[in-house]
């Protein structure tokens, strides 16, 4: 009966999904299973504070994902408005959608988050003359670089629940993606072939060679900068690269400007030593040791915020245009502080630790199975990387004593393989449908985009097997 109480605000959330119910009701009625779920393993005069001290931590981890998902749809919103009635990128056949789906919309998902990569690679499919289901699905490889979308938010989470460095996740995680980049080319090729936009020998070639690049330069981008910056620093050579055709016309540096500032500043805050201590030192917050500090002038979403406001200043309807934005994040904000609260409930009461002890009891030699399994889970029923690693990433931590593995590399198969099963994540699905149009359906575009996320979960399969095989000698 305990075990069942402790595991009831997993089981909700799984349940809700299931029943499409709203993903803001579903993390509701899981907190409210908390409260008896942390109440079983802690003593009954202690159980106020511990209620009180972990909401308390959980929202403080779930600022930052809050005040990045508000600056990201603000920058979205001036950035929209500033391109509206501008021409579109030039379409190139299959290069073109090859730059839309793996180049062009994973940088704008990094930028923003939110699947915004999703709404500007749709824009440059339609152009293609590709609509429908396939779009979706084509569209949804905008989304391969998720642990890096909106400047991390979802990472520095899991980081934090995880008590490993961030930079370590990101590097751990940019291993996994290399893998999975050059892993999902051929599922690609499939579809664009299905699009009429078939690749030739050497665009398959240079594609290859463009995806094995990134995965190196993500690598390397993960060992030097932050997770703020790693993603935008790999993109920005195979992106100059591929759409170097472009680069002499005026219109599109124009268009590019905010992109380019905004990634320049973010770079050079994590590059530049003495900059990024002056902006760390003038003002830094850290109310508990053991959860990460927050510098609001060397933040991310700070630093959104300055570009954006410089978007906005000429714009005459920028007033309106926050108060949709805001408006527009405060779901989405909601979501993300429930989830941290939730997280902190269920680590901070023992009952993750619970959870995952009676898990690995049960599945004795399958117990390493158990880590990408709860991963997967994590993605697919709550569609973010924040709330896939605020839900499993205590069960996780604790499953990486158990297993006598690394705490970072189980951190990075939660973060990478849940990352990956939001793609085929109802919510996602049907949020990608609804944008396609042309008749396009959840349930056709999740079997379309279903072997990405399987090639995701053998990625992270491989890698947690690669681990017990070390530890073995």
């Amino acid at each position: 009966m305990s075990l069942l109480l402790q595991s009831s605000p997993l089981l909700a959330i799984a349940l809700c999904a299931g029943f499409g119910i709203d993903p803001l009701r579903a993390v509701a009625i899981a907190l409210a299973l908390a409260l008896p779920a942390a109440a079983v393993g802690t003593p009954a005069g202690d159980l106020l504070p511990v209620l009180i001290a972990e909401t308390a931590r959980g929202a403080w981890l779930a600022l930052t994902p809050v005040a990045i998902t508000v600056a990201g749809l603000l920058f979205h919103a001036a950035v929209s408005a500033h391109r509206s009635g501008k021409t579109s990128r030039a379409t190139r056949g299959h290069a073109g959608l090859f730059d839309a789906c793996l180049l062009l919309g994973p940088f704008f998902e990094t930028i923003t988050g939110f699947s915004v990569g999703v709404v500007f690679a749709l824009s440059d499919l339609r152009a293609l003359g590709v609509v429908g289901s396939l779009a979706g699905a084509l569209a949804l490889f905008s989304q391969v670089l998720i642990p890096w979308g909106g400047l991390g938010p979802g990472t520095a989470v899991g980081a934090a629940l995880a008590g490993v460095e961030p930079a370590v996740l990101g590097a751990c995680n940019a291993w996994l993606s290399a893998a999975w980049l050059l892993a999902l080319l051929p599922l690609f090729w499939r579809l664009a072939r299905a699009a009429g936009l078939a690749a030739s020998r050497r665009e398959r070639a240079e594609e290859a060679l463009v995806l094995l690049a990134l995965g190196g330069l993500l690598i390397a981008a993960s060992q030097r900068v932050g997770i703020e910056a790693a993603g935008l620093l790999a993109l920005g050579p195979p992106l100059l690269w591929r759409l170097r055709s472009a680069l002499g016309r005026r219109e599109a540096w124009r268009t590019a400007a905010p992109y380019v500032a905004l990634s320049a500043i973010v770079i050079g805050t994590r590059l530049i030593p003495l900059l990024e201590q002056s902006l760390r030192s003038t003002l830094f917050l850290r109310p508990w040791p053991d959860l990460p500090p927050i510098a609001p002038f060397h933040h991310p979403a700070s630093l959104m915020l300055m570009v954006t406001l410089t978007v906005l200043a000429p714009l005459p309807a920028r007033c309106s245009l926050v108060v949709a934005a805001v408006r527009r994040a405060f779901r989405p904000a909601a979501l993300f502080l429930a989830y941290g609260i939730l997280a902190r409930l269920l680590g901070g009461s023992g009952a993750a630790a619970a959870v995952a002890g009676a898990a690995a009891e049960r599945a004795g030699l399958f117990r390493p199975v158990l880590v990408p399994l709860f991963a997967a889970a994590g993605g697919f029923f709550t569609g973010t990387n924040v709330g896939s690693n605020a839900l499993m990433m205590p069960i996780q931590t604790e499953l990486a004593a158990a297993l006598g593995l690394p705490v970072a590399l189980v951190a990075a198969v939660q973060n990478f393989t849940g990352s990956a099963f939001c793609l085929v994540a109802p919510m996602r699905l049907g949020v990608t449908a609804a944008l396609a149009g042309e008749g396009a359906a959840a349930g056709a575009i999740g079997r379309l985009i279903w072997p990405a996320a399987g090639l995701g979960l053998a990625v992270a399969a491989a890698a947690i097997a690669a681990a017990l095989l070390v530890r073995a000698e």
